[in-house]
């Protein structure tokens, strides 16, 4: 596999992960570059992270063209997501359902 495929894959992967958990990935991956004598791009991990991504609850209590501005680069990824994860995109336990409203 080559080097930007299995990037692509993890980057993948985590953006389904809760935040907690893309910082243990974030935590892992500095501490395996510690053991190999490397730094990595931005080693304030914890604190860096935390502030570049606010909760939900931060988020919504922001004033909305800051909340676009913060939610803006998740979009690309998101609607990549849902052009082809396979659960986002199939829909079949829907097509047995009646949609017709009893009030129509």
């Amino acid at each position: 596999m080559k080097t930007t495929d299995i990037e692509q894959a993890v980057l993948n992967r985590l953006r389904i992960l809760p935040i907690e958990k893309q910082q243990e990935v974030l935590d892992f991956v500095e501490f395996i570059g510690q053991k190999l004598g490397k730094q990595t791009p931005d080693s304030s991990s914890s604190v860096k992270l935390q502030q570049e991504h606010p909760s939900l609850s931060e988020i919504a209590q922001l004033p909305i063209a800051e909340r676009h501005q913060i939610l803006a680069s998740f979009i690309p990824a998101t609607a990549d997501d849902f052009l082809n994860d396979p659960d986002l995109t199939e829909f079949s336990v829907l097509d047995g359902e009646d949609w017709e409203n009893e009030y129509d």
